[in-house]
């Protein structure tokens, strides 16, 4: 069997599901219109439903990926869109009619997108331009495109907002994972004004100011585990208005200031609520299908807000609620396939007696005589979470009679500070420690085969994956490594400049902690992998470079271990493209029938 040459029933279910469109990341302009990203076409691009409804209609039609718009004012929208993904993203605008015309022309420059004035004619953005590392602040005139920078700052940051007078930009820096803070940026001379002055390390993000200058609200876990929304009066401390026992993700301010609309992340599902915005108090917790929110918009007249939601058996699809109604409804929802598999969340105990958190699914019907072969799949990050988003890949591994736990080991978030910080640094392998644990909790249920357990993952839970085959070479019958790192010292040399900062607190510093890294790194221990491997990598990918795959592909193929290796000249850190996520998927689902079901 050939490497794309996928079992026909499961390829066939792949196809039906990467043809079912996904509708996210909605925003409203002033005239009430409401933009989003659609992916019909094969990649996402910019669509439109008309004020007051209508059928929805695309405004942008590119190969490559649009990767954020935002509504205006006017009507119209800016947008993002990088070069084969090698995200180096520039600005365009889209008239409310007509064709877009670009904001930024310089394809060496990451552009991040800021926030839109309020009165519609400026943008923020931050620009690598000066130097790669470092992304300084930029206001442009989008009348005009005059374009200037407001303050040069050390490191990456973002432009969450602006001040509701239209005369500072505020100003996010995250040096690290579980540390942030807010400035204030004057626009008229650049001059900065820390507004969240704390010691120790706590988040502070986005913020939402408060007309007449008058405070902010946001996001806050100062001096607790969770995110929660607080307000901050001029010169005093974040108080907390509501503070749940989970992470409140998304935060946005209705049009008049008397609602907040919050997502509270519920075990990776999400929850929608309405508080007051004087008191936190809950004003409604309306009932939506459960699943994942990423963004919340709310409508000009503030009667409602659109979001996103998609679900592991159901791609994104746009949704409506109401601050006095019971329940959401649908605006644009997805096609929702038949016969998919839905995850049941459960825990499992690793080896110092923690629960670790994880989604468990398997195939329809009677478990065979030798049990269900099962695919651990791993999230990147690794500060990051896995949610129960849409997977048609993983959906056509089940359909395929393999089972799948996707697990949240030690060092994810979502389930606290203290949680994420259990696999910081020297501690890193306990985290790979649990990926054991999890085969061990598998092998032992009943009606599974614990000789046929394979694992996957993508970027740092490509690392994961080759920790494990590393670290535990006996467990694994195979392994699928997307774009995974290989070795800390080679990622460090190439990785972009402008993510070294961020990534050496997260894992370690290249100088200071050399030793420590070459030890975390596979290539270096790459013969005790046992098993076959598939690896696949964008070569445009600015986060871990293609070099990264390449040498442990030719460590293994010296060895004589099997290993396949898909390249992908127009894709960077992921598979954004329908057909490019067709043969690497189909790949995967031959490389595994290959490996747990032969």
């Amino acid at each position: 069997m050939s490497s794309d040459a996928a079992p026909a029933d499961a390829a066939a279910l792949l196809e039906r599901l990467l043809a079912t469109p996904a509708a996210s990341a909605p925003t409203h302009a002033g005239d009430g219109r409401l933009y989003f990203l659609h992916d019909a076409e094969g990649s996402a691009q910019v669509w439109e439903i008309p004020a007051g409804g209508g059928a929805p209609r695309p405004r942008t039609r590119h190969r490559d990926a649009v990767s954020h718009v935002a509504g205006l004012p006017d009507g119209g929208a800016v947008f993002g869109r990088d070069g084969a993904g090698d995200e180096r993203v520039q600005l365009h605008h889209l008239p409310p009619e007509g064709e877009a015309r670009a904001l930024t022309e310089a394809p060496e420059v990451i552009h991040g997108w800021g926030a839109v004035s309020p009165d519609g004619r400026r943008i923020a953005y931050t620009a690598n331009a000066r130097d790669p590392a470092h992304t300084d602040a930029w206001v442009m005139e989008l009348a005009t495109g005059a374009a200037r920078c407001v303050a040069e700052v050390e490191g990456p940051h973002e432009l969450p907002a602006w001040a509701p007078e239209g005369d500072a930009l505020l100003l996010a820096t995250a040096p690290r994972t579980f540390e942030s803070s807010l400035d204030r940026v004057a626009l008229a001379d650049g001059a900065r004004t820390p507004l969240t002055p704390h010691e120790g390390d706590w988040r502070h993000q986005a913020p939402r100011g408060k007309a007449g200058g008058g405070g902010f609200w946001l996001l806050t876990d100062r001096g607790q585990d969770f995110l929660g929304v607080a307000f901050q009066e001029p010169g005093a401390a974040p108080r907390f208005l509501y503070a749940p026992p989970h992470d409140v993700e998304v935060l946005q301010l209705s049009p008049d200031e008397s609602l907040l609309a919050v997502v509270v992340n519920e075990g990776g599902y999400s929850r929608l609520r309405f508080l007051d915005a004087a008191s936190g108090a809950v004003r409604a917790a309306p009932w939506h299908p459960r699943g994942v929110i990423t963004k919340v918009s709310w409508a000009p007249d503030g009667s409602h807000v659109a979001f996103d939601l998609a679900g592991f058996a159901f791609p994104a699809g746009l949704h409506r609620a109401w601050p006095d109604r019971a329940e959401s409804e649908p605006l644009f929802p997805a096609d929702v396939p038949r016969g998919l598999r839905q995850w049941e969340s459960i825990t499992y105990p690793t080896h110092d007696g923690r629960e670790i958190p994880a989604f468990l699914a398997l195939p329809e019907g009677e478990a065979p005589a030798s049990g269900w072969p099962m695919l651990v799949w791993v999230h990147g990050g690794p500060a990051a979470q896995a949610l129960p988003n849409w997977r048609p890949d993983l959906q056509a591994v089940l359909a395929m009679g393999i089972g799948v736990l996707v697990p949240n080991v030690r060092g994810s978030t979502g389930y606290g500070r203290d949680y994420a910080a259990l696999d910081d640094r020297e501690k890193r392998l306990d985290s790979v420690a649990d990926l054991a644990a999890a085969h061990a909790f598998l092998a032992a249920r009943p009606g599974v085969d614990g000789a046929r357990i394979g694992i996957m993952g993508q970027s740092y839970g490509g690392w994961m994956v080759l920790a494990a085959t590393t670290e535990y070479p006996a467990l694994w019958a195979c392994g699928v490594d997307f774009y995974g790192i290989a070795r800390w010292k080679t990622f460090f040399e190439r990785t972009g400049p402008w993510r070294i900062g961020h990534r050496a607190a997260e894992y370690g510093d290249p100088v200071r902690d050399a030793e420590l890294l070459e030890r975390l790194s596979p290539l270096l221990r790459a013969e005790r992998i046992a098993c076959p491997l598939l690896v696949a990598q964008g070569m445009t990918d600015p986060r871990v470079p293609p070099q990264e795959s390449a040498q442990i592909v030719a460590a293994l193929e010296r060895r004589g271990v099997p290993v396949e290796y898909l390249t992908f000249p127009d894709e960077g850190h992921g598979f954004t493209k329908r057909d490019n996520r067709r043969r690497v998927y189909r790949a995967v689902l031959a490389f595994l029938a290959r490996h747990l079901k032969g």
